[in-house]
């Protein structure tokens, strides 16, 4: 059985990757680049760009393929983060146990950030040497569908409409995180695939897994919404009237229904044997998370 602590060289490699992209992209010492570099610099979880990097593994092929898949999942996730986090959005002045990027500079500034994050990371896809073209091609097409306005953003379009609002149903909950979490997840699962040089039946099988995972990771995140350990401000959702599991449902109800979707996810990795088994733990540490 595979262990967290043989990720370890995973997220030691991605850091070192992860640092000289930075260098590359923003080596001046303007005020721009000093906020992309301070945004991307917040230690998250790294969830997508493991799952990635676990996809690569599950089609048989190096997980090191899938690097520069995994980066630029992170930048996409990144640029959301500090959008989310404006006035105009969600307005929260703490994120990943730090000051927001706007707080630490200001409003213009971090919406400049979010532009350069996110198309700055079809470059990271484009410019890595060992991906033949038409993968790169691939992988670009994937996560744009997935970050664009049927995906991600869609996703906090509906967040936004539901906010301190009534009349929703489960239906319009699903909706929000099948878009807003669901969509960049499940497209971790594929890019990996299609990085490890899967066919597009074989990654739209991950993806489908990753669908199921991200509406999980969501319930999980709702449930710790009044903790500190996540570095967001605590209580945060509830007291500005976000659409939540828990608008719902009682907890225990959003922690089974949190269960039941990770174990149809697990199912769907049956075919994948062996070779699936760095996407089962990390479906299940993401359900026993505290953070």
């Amino acid at each position: 059985m595979v262990s967290i602590m043989e990720l370890s060289p995973w997220l030691e490699r991605f850091e070192a990757e992860w640092l000289h992209v930075q260098d590359r992209l923003y080596p001046e010492s303007t005020r721009l680049h000093a906020a992309c570099r301070y945004a991307l610099a917040g230690q998250g979880k790294r969830i997508r760009p493991l799952l990635a990097m676990a996809a690569a593994e599950a089609v048989g092929s190096d997980w090191q393929n899938a690097l520069p898949a995994a980066m630029a999942l992170e930048f996409v996730h990144t640029y959301s983060l500090v959008h989310d986090d404006l006035p105009c959005m969600d307005d929260d002045d703490l994120r990943r146990g730090r000051a927001t990027t706007h707080k630490v500079f200001d409003e213009a500034t971090a919406l400049l950030v979010g532009d350069a994050l996110l198309t700055d990371s079809f470059q990271v896809i484009l410019q890595s040497t060992h991906l033949p073209a038409a993968i790169q091609v691939e992988l670009v097409k994937t996560l744009s569908e997935a970050a664009g306005g049927r995906g991600m953003v869609y996703g906090q379009d509906l967040d936004m409409h539901w906010t301190g609002r009534p009349g929703f149903t489960a239906q319009d909950l699903d909706a929000i995180h099948h878009n807003k979490t669901g969509a960049l997840i499940a497209a971790a699962c594929a890019l990996g695939a299609l990085a490890g040089g899967a066919d597009t039946k074989t990654a739209a099988h991950l993806k489908a897994f990753g669908f199921k995972l991200g509406l999980a990771f969501q319930i999980v995140d709702d449930l710790l919404d009044n903790s500190a350990a996540t570095g967001k401000s605590q209580g945060k959702d509830a007291e500005s009237g976000k659409l939540t599991y828990l608008s719902l449902m009682p907890q225990g109800e959003a922690r089974e229904r949190a269960t039941r979707l990770t174990d149809e996810a697990m199912q769907d990795l049956m075919p994948f044997g062996d070779k699936g088994a760095t996407l089962r733990l990390l479906a299940g540490k993401l359900l026993e998370r505290t953070y």
